[in-house]
């Protein structure tokens, strides 16, 4: 029976600091909070943009949407998004995967674009289905997303495994059932997983190649 494989993309498919970065800097400096240190808006990467301007800082619900559309503004609109390379190995293991007749899927909780992303990276074509973030669909939790690919694709939890960097990908596979690869070469720490308890942690792509294959 085939495997199915749901990636997150952001720490986990590539490293896309450089545009999110960027663009939580000039999101923060329209809303008149300029000089956010790199280490503070790293650590922003991985939950949706609502739950950082939120619940995180606290901002209203208008302020909330502004600040997501200046954000937007750079990283699509400028090209952050394209700030953004695939990790070494990633590419070779994703061909190898589909090759192998394996099903690839990803859930992100990135909001628009991510086929565009994927395109940019060479990876596009290895992919079944791409589930995001998408607020008029009421599919804002990673679990859902999760659960939507299970139902399109009439997979058993038991045929799949979720693969992510954060907390919130763990989390979700726990909240649906199904096993997780928890991947400490992107945004997330050893704390973070050992709180969360994935199925399997693996520190390289090397490691998580080895796992999948």
């Amino acid at each position: 029976m085939r495997q199915h494989l749901i990636f997150d993309l952001d720490g986990t498919i590539s490293n896309p600091q450089k545009g999110i970065v960027n663009g939580y800097h000039y999101a923060f400096e329209k809303m008149g909070m300029p000089g956010k240190s790199e280490a503070e808006l790293v650590g922003l990467i991985g939950p949706p943009l609502r739950v950082v301007f939120a619940d995180i800082y606290f901002f209203s619900k208008d302020d909330t949407d502004l600040a997501i559309q200046h954000y937007r503004d750079y990283y699509y609109g400028q090209g952050g998004m394209y700030e953004n390379f695939i990790f070494e190995g990633m590419k070779d293991m994703l061909q190898i995967l589909h090759a192998k007749q394996h099903v690839l899927h990803v859930a992100t909780n990135k909001g628009l674009h991510v086929d565009k992303i994927l395109e940019y990276l060479g990876v596009l074509e290895y992919f079944s289905l791409i589930e995001h973030y998408n607020e008029e669909k009421g599919v804002t939790q990673k679990h859902q997303m999760i659960s939507n690919i299970l139902a399109h694709e009439n997979i058993e939890k038991e045929n799949a495994i979720m693969i992510g960097d954060r907390e919130h990908d763990i989390l979700a596979a726990h909240h649906v059932g199904m096993n997780s690869i928890g991947v400490l070469y992107g945004f997330g720490s050893k704390e973070e997983m050992d709180q969360c308890k994935p199925t399997y942690v693996v520190s390289s792509v090397n490691e998580l190649n080895e796992i999948l294959n």
